[in-house]
């Protein structure tokens, strides 16, 4: 009995560490960069959107390179995908465990009510005391006696396996490894929109940041334009409509200094927040960007747009592992309906002193049936069936939603390379009529006027061909995004 209480013990001990290094590992602990940093700016988010790293200082100069690996190091979004496709791999593997037999280790300290009693079919062998030595009759405990002590103490070791449990477990298996897959895919996505967004708005803030000083000299230029008429117009040299017209012209320069310093605005809070950091704080000395707006080179047919989005697009794939996760929870309803079969072993020992047999080993099948469950069961059934039609049709919505994304976008790009075209036309006219004036080389007034007017138009078409050139890139970015063709990453198979 000594043994058996020290070997309990020790058995106790064993499951108390196990349980308390579990314990460990549930409750969170201080967080972590999840993913290794890119960039040296890189440090805590949510620190570093307050306050910036010390190594921080003397960065003046972001790429699109560095500014994407930042955003994909430290958005929070994407932390947060990272952080689910782990449970859902975790939940998983605790689905894939099921399948194993149990090993179950039962105890049991009991007292009863009645009075310890042994008794024998056996002439000259009954008694209540199962020692004959201390007297009150009998010949002690033998193979026919019947009876239990009022406190008693019983173990037993069992192992058992279900194939109806094991069924379960599979599918439910089978279930976990698409949604760890589908959480990887919603990760990929929300990685790919976040790419689209930092290089979108790379390009425009690029495109203002390029324009920013432009805008300046045709403010200034189209103010002497329009004052230059003035004095010419009360001298008679020009009419009211060149007056008005320089009046607008400089109103309209105005206009567009204000709609790109606020611009700049927009799209510098879009790409810092994106990144997660406070460039003011983070940079004082100033950011600046670095890269070069070239015209877009890609084209391609927009049905072949739309099956390479098929192709990339994460959605496509998640409608399909939701698809086969209501055929798997089909299955398992179906597996519901047979009875539960359970094959085990089991060892018991009992220390009743009025047992003969105070140990005993078991092996046999339980089966177990509930008419209620399988009753129950068909309606389950019958709900299981209509999500994998409903599975089934939501393909098809999925697919025609990514045709339409990708159609606009492609819409919106195509536009913006005319936009662009019609810019690069506007732009070589200008420069023509300003070569044209200043071949003449005439130094009147009126003659110095026009040339000063057309430098501002010449201005103005190349604001606005840097304006296009942006618009292209972004468009661009928007439409690799539509087709999931800006990022890519494969699943860790484990």
């Amino acid at each position: 009995m000594g043994k058996i209480f020290l070997w309990m013990l020790a058995w106790f001990v064993c499951l108390a560490v196990c349980s308390c290094q579990a314990l460990r590992s549930y409750f969170p602990r201080p967080p972590v960069p999840i993913v290794a940093s890119h960039s040296p700016a890189v440090a805590n988010p949510i620190e570093q959107r307050i306050a910036p790293a010390p190594n921080a200082v003397s960065k003046r100069r972001l790429e699109l390179e560095e500014c994407k690996q930042m955003a994909l190091a430290r958005n929070l979004d994407l932390h947060a995908a990272r952080v689910d496709e782990l449970t859902k791999r975790s939940i998983r593997d605790s689905n894939r465990t099921k399948i194993l037999p149990h090993l179950v280790f039962a105890s049991e300290l009991s007292n009863r009510d009645n009075y310890g009693y042994a008794f024998s079919d056996v002439l000259g062998q009954e008694g209540i005391n199962p020692d004959p030595s201390v007297g009150a009759g009998g010949t002690g405990v033998t193979n026919y006696s019947v009876g239990h002590e009022r406190s008693t103490w019983r173990y037993s070791f069992e192992l058992n396996w279900s194939p109806t449990d094991a069924a379960l477990a599979y599918y439910l298996t089978k279930n976990g490894y698409n949604d760890s897959m589908r959480a990887h895919y919603q990760k990929v996505r929300v990685a790919q929109k976040l790419i689209g967004a930092v290089e979108s708005s790379f390009f425009r803030l690029l495109s203002l940041q390029a324009r920013l000083p432009l805008v300046k000299r045709l403010t200034d230029m189209r103010h002497r334009v329009a004052d230059q008429i003035e004095v010419l117009h009360e001298k008679k040299l020009k009419p009211i409509e060149d007056c008005h017209r320089a009046r607008q012209n400089s109103l309209r320069a105005a206009r567009i200094a204000m709609a790109v310093e606020e611009d700049t605005a927009k799209q510098r809070n879009t790409l810092f927040s994106a990144l997660i950091f406070s460039p003011e704080r983070a940079f004082p000395e100033g950011v600046e960007l670095e890269g070069k707006l070239c015209a877009p080179q890609f084209q391609d047919s927009v049905p072949a747009m739309e099956l390479r989005a098929i192709q990339n697009r994460p959605e496509a794939y998640e409608v399909g592992l939701n698809l086969q996760n209501s055929v798997n929870d089909l299955k398992r309803t179906l597996v519901k309906f047979v009875p539960k079969a359970t094959g085990f072993w089991r060892y018991t020992r009992d220390k009743d002193r009025f047992l003969y047999n105070k140990d005993w080993k078991d092996v046999g099948v339980r089966v177990y049936f509930d008419l209620l469950e399988w009753v129950t069961n068909w309606d389950e059934s019958k709900a299981a069936r209509s999500n994998v039609l409903k599975s089934d049709l939501a393909g098809g919505g999925v697919a025609i939603g990514i045709e339409s994304q990708v159609r606009s976008a492609a819409a919106s790009y195509f536009r913006s390379l005319e936009d662009l075209r019609y810019s690069d036309a506007s732009l070589r006219s200008a420069e023509r009529l300003l070569k044209s004036l200043r071949a003449k080389a005439l130094s009147n007034d009126v003659t110095k006027l026009a040339v000063l007017e057309a430098e501002a138009d010449k201005l103005e078409d190349e604001i606005d061909r840097l304006r296009a050139l942006g618009e292209a890139n972004a468009g661009l970015a928007e439409l690799h995004t539509a087709m999931g063709t800006n990022y890519q990453e494969a699943a860790a198979r484990k």
